[in-house]
């Protein structure tokens, strides 16, 4: 799962585990970021190929517009030399981060499954990211890796 850093979160007031409730989230329709899009964004040079689709838009107070996102294309290095996952199922950003990170729109298309991942962030009263996409990647990259072993 891509939300694996705190530092890099925005995180909604309000958790599940506390007992009290989640921020509500609403479903928005946004100018730039519709779902089914395929975006290319900033990326590693190693990840030429990278692209992030637009799963949902929806808003919530205090945070504002946050863009889910799926991201393919991606690698994140395993230092032990095991699989190396090519892609984020779900990640939530905020609509300045990703507008921030993106390039090109490639194409228009299907929203892939990714009620699972989407659900766990609610059921968690889970963050949002304000960092770049590309940043996000990197950070999931040394959570990935940690507890390996390896020189960071």
């Amino acid at each position: 799962m891509a939300l694996l850093t705190v530092a890099s979160l925005i995180s909604p007031t309000g958790y599940a585990e506390s007992g009290r409730p989640c921020a509500a989230t609403v479903a928005v329709t946004d100018e730039k970021f519709v779902p089914g899009q395929v975006w290319s964004f900033k990326s590693r040079e190693f990840e030429p190929d990278a692209t992030l689709k637009v799963l949902k838009v929806e808003s919530m107070a205090k945070i504002g517009v946050i863009v889910h996102v799926r991201l393919d294309g991606i690698r994140l290095r395993n230092c032990s030399g095991g699989p190396e996952p090519e892609t984020i199922q779900h990640a939530p950003f905020t609509r300045g981060a990703v507008d921030r990170s993106v390039g090109k729109l490639v194409r228009t298309g299907g929203v892939p499954s990714f009620e699972d991942g989407y659900n766990d962030w609610k059921r968690h009263c889970g963050g949002v990211y304000t960092i770049s996409v590309r940043e996000m990647v990197e950070v999931d990259e040394k959570t990935f890796n940690s507890g390996s072993g390896c020189s960071a």
